[in-house]
């Protein structure tokens, strides 16, 4: 059969055949587009992916600086609060310390007022009797006659001194 009756046929097989290789090549070329295509999209999308991967890394930077400040400055305000806080106590303890000393020295006037409104009066008394004395004195003065001041002072002490009788005696 092969001999040359029927060309036609291994023709006809050659060109469905090579209809097919041709078929099977655009089948190929058109998967290879789509996948250039599609790796080209990956490509791309791998890019923009990276480029948003590095503006999210150098964002968390700029974040992570803005934080680190703020800690720093919290501390910085922690640090003056606590500084502040210790001041303010010690201040209070003066102040608690003045308060004492005033109610102490207040307690302190207190007493000196009182212990001089005591002498005052025991002053007063003994003015009071300084001048009754006095006047005991002057009365016995004029009883006796005296008034020589050293004849006075010599009957004072001989009254004093060596006279019993009552009539002598001052009141």
């Amino acid at each position: 059969m092969m001999g040359g009756k029927n060309p036609m046929v291994v023709v006809v097989v050659l060109l469905v055949l090579l209809f097919a290789l041709a078929f099977y090549q655009w089948t190929l070329m058109t998967e290879n587009a789509l996948l250039k295509q599609e790796g080209v999209l990956v490509r791309d999308s791998t890019g923009k992916l990276k480029r948003e991967r590095d503006a999210a890394k150098s964002q968390v930077a700029e974040l992570t600086m803005g934080l680190d400040d703020k800690k720093r400055y919290i501390s910085d305000i922690d640090g003056k609060f606590l500084k502040a806080n210790a001041e303010l106590e010690n201040k209070h303890k003066e102040l608690q310390k003045c308060t004492e000393e005033k109610n102490k020295m207040g307690e302190d006037v207190e007493k000196q007022k009182n212990d001089l409104n005591t002498k005052e009066e025991q002053r007063k008394k003994l003015e009071e009797e300084e001048k009754k004395l006095a006047a005991d004195l002057e009365e016995y003065k004029k009883l006796c006659g005296v008034v020589d001041k050293t004849k006075a002072n010599d009957l004072t002490k001989k009254l004093c001194g060596t006279s019993t009788s009552p009539e002598a005696k001052p009141q």
